[in-house]
């Protein structure tokens, strides 16, 4: 998984990296220090996920550093690196204050056309209706569309929120302009892609709210796959009928408890996932574990737990499986040699008697001091593809691949290049049963690429 759980843009009030301070002094308000610190760094400086001060201000709804910036004439709507600009983050957490601060300093009305569709578009996952009317008594066009061709009211009729959809319309929304996307055939019917990535079933399966962790069956007639809904995560499915692929539903949700990352058992009876879920699925949150439902003439079973052989007082991240049934998975709750590693490594469990036995981590080749997990191993353990953070790395996550020796070792990972990883982060990666595709998240969507790229990998020995 990730770092746990994604959202459109993560604030935390403790950034990771001692490089951040600047950033957690502005959070907390402090403006003495943030002053002081000020004197020897730009004011437009950006963290590693190109936040400015001001993205800080606003999210941690400081308003004395908020006026502070603006007097120091700190630019306004600079972007982070997924274009979300400080009015964003005012709309994504859902503060008109803030947001009407920003609107007065603009020199023009240029921002109505340039973010406004974006704006709409995170107000509408939101559901939250008194932000989606400001932003349009301040004039955005209700009928804009955003960068996947898709107006306000088609997102919030392709979510289910119809409070939203019926205001939309009261205030003018054209329906004529609502598309409807038809999946038939093998793979949703998706052009196949060679050795560059493409963005899987756009505004079907990969739309404006956040999906991760997906997986095919070996058919290819089942489809799973994790979303984010306002930070808690579920599970959804979509199967093909009669050669045309069913509308998305949610398999897996709870209220308080996340469901994500799920991938079948070899015989497709199971479906494992992880979550913080309590034990007695009544309890406040826990550590991460793997679950799994079992598949019933009904549907799908109540979430169980896979146990103790596998699952510590830790987070267990991220499962996979090979031909012979064994288990990868991440863990940063085993006991190392390295007792001052507190970061995940790769492990795997073999399936005997029934049962998985104790958990043995992966070579040096693969575990390192850095972030490991999110591995899937080919069903035939000739390679692992996973997520890491590395000093190598183009973006806060890379994917990493390692392909089996002659002598049964591993090879040493190499990140995956350019070509999947890039400034945002790469995860969850999947390769189809017949070989052919491997799948993964990047920037809040779902791509696909030929797996001809691990051979050039490979005989390049990149």
């Amino acid at each position: 998984m990730k770092p746990i759980v994604i959202l459109i843009i993560c604030f935390v009030l403790q950034p990771k990296l001692m490089g951040q301070n600047i950033y957690r002094t502005a959070c907390r308000g402090n403006l003495v220090r943030l002053d002081s610190m000020l004197q020897n760094t730009a004011i437009n400086i950006q963290d590693d996920r190109g936040r400015s001060l001001l993205h800080w201000a606003v999210a941690c709804k400081k308003k004395d550093i908020f006026d502070f910036l603006v007097q120091k004439n700190i630019r306004i709507n600079v972007k982070d690196n997924q274009d979300k600009t400080p009015m964003h983050v005012a709309v994504q957490f859902n503060n008109i204050e803030y947001l009407d601060r920003l609107i007065a300093l603009q020199t023009n009305n240029d921002w109505t056309s340039v973010y406004g569709a974006s704006l709409l578009e995170i107000a509408v996952l939101n559901r939250n209706k008194p932000v989606i009317e400001r932003l349009i008594i301040s004039g955005i066009n209700i009928n804009t569309k955003n960068k996947r061709g898709s107006t306000a009211l088609e997102i919030s009729q392709r979510i289910g929120a119809e409070n939203v959809s019926d205001f939309l319309i009261s205030r003018g929304a054209d329906k004529s302009l609502v598309r409807k996307f038809e999946m038939k055939g093998k793979y949703m019917g998706q052009r196949v892609p060679e050795t560059t990535p493409v963005m899987f079933a756009p505004n079907f399966i990969s739309t404006e709210e956040q999906e991760f962790g997906s997986v095919f069956n070996k058919n290819g007639t089942e489809f799973y796959f994790g979303v984010d809904v306002g930070g808690r995560n579920e599970i959804r499915y979509s199967k093909m009928e009669a050669n045309t692929w069913t509308k998305p539903v949610t398999i897996l949700s709870h209220e308080r408890y996340s469901y994500n990352d799920p991938f079948l058992s070899n015989d497709e009876n199971k479906l494992y996932f992880i979550s913080k879920r309590a034990l007695d699925g009544k309890g406040e949150l826990k550590d991460v574990d793997i679950w799994y439902a079992e598949r019933t003439s009904n549907g799908w079973s109540k979430p169980i737990n896979a146990g103790k052989n596998i699952n510590t007082s830790g987070d267990e991240y991220y499962i996979s499986f090979t031909d012979e049934r064994t288990m990868y998975f991440s863990s940063n709750g085993y006991t190392r040699k390295d007792t001052t590693r507190t970061d995940h490594d790769i492990y795997y469990s073999k399936f005997v008697n029934n049962e998985f036995q104790k958990p043995v981590p992966l070579s040096e080749a693969i575990n390192t001091k850095h972030y490991e997990a999110d591995v899937f191993v080919s069903p035939d353990e000739s390679y692992i593809i996973f997520c890491a953070t590395r000093d190598d790395g183009f973006g806060r996550g890379d994917l990493y691949i390692s392909f089996k020796e002659p002598d049964d070792t591993w090879s040493q990972a190499v990140n995956m290049g350019e070509k999947i990883n890039t400034k945002n982060y790469e995860y969850c990666p999947f390769v189809t049963k017949d070989g052919n595709y491997l799948l993964y998240t990047s920037n809040q969507d779902i791509y696909w690429v030929s797996t001809e790229i691990l051979n050039e990998i490979k005989e390049n020995g990149e």
